[in-house]
């Protein structure tokens, strides 16, 4: 009952860079285990108990989970960068500082059985996203079909109908991302968060 009343309490707004990464971390976690999890239950449907109760199936499944974590949360800093960028947030200390604040946080979760190698790779592509973004307006949507698109393919069974079951994973996606968006506009105290990158040299 509490959890259902905490949902409709305002949430606090984003001021500093410190609750710019707590909210990205809890943001990224619960929108790829949500509709990872969802889909996956939905698919399976009356198998679903037998499969979630297999440790193998656990397995296979946490590598779509931390990859989708992974995907969604550098989406996410993808969005904060073009929120920032129209405050006047000079773009090589944005830039950089979003790379590090994406590697802080994955470098906060254990590092997944699948990638004993850590996430090097996806930090050097985020930070090249970020280096090779125009002036264009940022699409949540976009981002998050891509990167359902590719956590789709990590799954752990067959899909009945490889096509739409696609499309419905990266639409819970985009619903999420694009929900997610609006928060992060409404939420993100930009000017502060621009002052805070000046005056960190």
């Amino acid at each position: 009952m509490l959890s259902f009343f905490k949902s409709f309490l305002p949430k606090p707004k984003v001021r500093t860079l410190a609750a710019l990464q707590q909210f990205l971390d809890g943001e990224a976690a619960y929108l790829a285990q949500r509709s990872i999890v969802d889909f996956t239950r939905n698919e399976l449907g009356i198998l679903s108990s037998q499969a979630f109760g297999d440790q193998r199936f656990q397995d296979r499944l946490a590598v779509s989970r931390w990859d989708g974590f992974a995907g969604v949360l550098a989406d996410m800093i993808v969005l904060t960068q073009a929120c920032l960028q129209t405050a006047g947030a000079p773009r090589d200390k944005l830039d950089a500082r979003l790379g590090d604040l994406y590697a802080t946080i994955l470098a906060g979760h254990p590092v997944p059985d699948h990638r004993p190698e850590g996430w090097t790779a996806e930090i050097a592509a985020l930070r090249a996203r970020l280096a090779s973004r125009g002036d264009e307006p940022a699409s949540p949507q976009a981002y998050a079909e891509a990167t359902g698109a590719r956590v789709f393919e990590t799954l752990p069974f067959a899909p009945r109908d490889p096509v739409e079951n696609r499309m419905v994973l990266c639409n819970a996606l985009a619903f999420g991302m694009i929900a997610f968006n609006d928060r992060l506009r409404r939420l993100l105290m930009a000017p502060a968060l621009r002052d805070e990158l000046v005056a960190a040299g």
